[in-house]
């Protein structure tokens, strides 16, 4: 048994550490990261160089759910509610009857060109319907290119909100096709409750774990990552168990606990990037560990028929009609067309219709396997590009967070603010020590171009400096501010 384990482990960290040397280069080639991970699974599998036999897909669907669980609360958490609101109509759109009418589409161009039946080939359309969240969130992590800000901001929501609709569509198509119309009069009735107790156990919990986690003061640092992980799968379970949808359940509670004031945040933000990233590519190498390249040949004409479709026809149709009376223009809704990217969120569902239908499924999950392949290597691959040439993709500069718990010291008696220099300020071109803070006012860091500088009272301000401030109370803000941007009259020096 232990050989066994020690020989899992040895290839497992070999995979996991090709995968990310890999992941390197892949913007050097143009390759979106997470295929990578995909195409590195497909090498280590049955008919790769690595001869792993797994095809396991009730496993694969089970982990996949908490993979999905950790990256979907990753990409909610770095979500800004002040950013979701603008685009909320228009993304809520795109995410329930857009996924309906892009599943419609599919289905029916899949029935139309392939032996499968109406019934099969609705099962791929609403397995395809959902852009990935993994691949859209890893799209845009970039941050030296980043696309217009309600572009952006729209694409991620939609991504994160829209696998709730599309799981409810595979799993009410599943359970007609088991039990025939019984299943409608149900189904119809769980369309009204499941996000209902979806979108509420989310709130309550969110709610509960920002309570906790404020006022419990733990004594170990560590703890507050694993408070959270329970937190987030109690979510999850307890809405499955009483009939929810689990995915819109861990949406709401990481939306609403990222956007409220926590202790510890930056610690949590760090755990879970790391987390949701092992989560990923862990994700991806299963799922290409799953394919056999030999049939995908088989099944290669009739998918990139429908990748196609789905590409150019579907995805327009569907973001324009729905896009249609915004203020989006003809350039961004082209662009939020081609970044309706297709990742691992379609082959689990592929993996979950697997689990009911076992061999007689195998079709259905290599076409839809195959137009995730084709729609990464299509769309994926020239997301930049297309950005660049409709004018949309502008370079930045990375600017990392402070690297202090500001949420911590603001439970303390101190003030803190982060005040960006400008211009106009008084403090622009001065030094520190010239601005006379008031008594125990400090500048503890200064962010210039995306690097920390830790300043002394020599240290002069330059317009674009983001200035991490701290007072002795919290009632000194406003004046440390206005010294900052009008010249002070005599007040103590700071002390430096």
């Amino acid at each position: 048994m232990e050989e066994v384990l020690n020989k899992f482990l040895f290839i497992t960290s070999l995979i996991l550490l090709s995968s990310i040397f890999l992941s390197k280069s892949s913007s050097r080639f143009g390759l979106p990261i997470l295929i990578l991970f995909l195409f590195m699974g497909m090498i280590a599998g049955s008919e790769g160089l690595g001869g792993i036999q797994f095809e396991n897909y009730e496993l694969t669907h089970t982990l996949s759910l908490i993979a999905m669980c950790l990256i979907i609360f990753n990409g909610a958490v770095e979500t800004k509610l002040k950013d979701v609101k603008p685009i909320l109509v228009s993304g809520t759109l795109l995410s329930t009857l857009g996924i309906l009418f892009t599943a419609l589409f599919v289905g029916y161009f899949t029935f139309l060109i392939t032996p499968l039946s109406l019934e099969q080939s609705l099962l791929v359309g609403t397995t395809l319907s959902a852009t990935d969240a993994a691949s859209v969130f890893a799209a845009f992590k970039d941050k030296k290119a980043q696309v217009r800000r309600k572009v952006k901001n729209l694409l991620v929501f939609e991504s994160g909100s829209n696998d709730p609709m599309a799981y409810f569509l595979v799993t009410l198509l599943v359970g007609y096709i088991n039990l025939g119309g019984d299943q409608i009069k149900q189904s119809l009735i769980l369309l009204v409750v499941n996000p209902l107790v979806g979108m509420f156990i989310g709130w309550m919990l969110a709610n509960l774990f920002i309570k906790v986690n404020n006022r419990i003061n733990l004594e170990y640092l560590g703890l507050y990552p694993a408070l959270t992980l329970a937190f987030l799968f109690l979510c999850y379970s307890m809405t499955t168990i009483l009939y929810g949808n689990g995915f819109l359940s861990v949406y709401i509670f990481g939306l609403l606990a990222g956007n409220q004031r926590i202790l510890h945040k930056n610690v949590l933000y760090t755990f879970y990037d790391g987390l949701s990233w092992i989560a990923q590519i862990g994700l991806f190498v299963m799922l290409g560990l799953l394919v056999f390249p030999s049939r995908l040949v088989t099944v290669a004409p009739k998918g990139i028929l429908i990748a196609l479709f789905l590409i150019f026809i579907a995805r327009p149709i569907v973001v324009y009609l729905f896009l249609w009376r915004t203020k989006f223009n003809n350039k961004e809704k082209f662009f939020i067309s081609w970044a309706g990217l297709k990742g691992a969120t379609p082959i689990v569902f592929a993996c979950f219709v697997a689990t009911h239908f076992g061999e007689k499924a195998n079709s259905l999950f290599d076409i839809v396997f195959f137009v995730v392949l084709a729609s990464a290597l299509i769309q994926g691959s020239s997301l930049k590009w297309v950005a660049r040439k409709l004018e949309l993709l502008f370079e930045t500069i990375e600017d990392p967070n402070f690297p202090v718990d500001i949420d911590l010291i603001e439970k303390t008696k101190n003030g803190i603010i982060q005040y960006r220099i400008r211009k106009k300020d008084y403090a622009h071109e001065k030094r520190i020590i010239d601005l006379k803070f008031p008594k125990g006012t400090k500048v503890l860091f200064l962010k210039r171009s995306g690097q920390f500088i830790i300043p002394d009272g020599a240290t002069v301000l330059l317009a674009g400096d983001n200035a991490l401030v701290v007072t002795n109370n919290k009632d000194e803000i406003n004046e440390a501010i206005e010294h900052l941007q009008v010249e002070p009259e005599a007040t103590p020096i700071l002390n430096t």
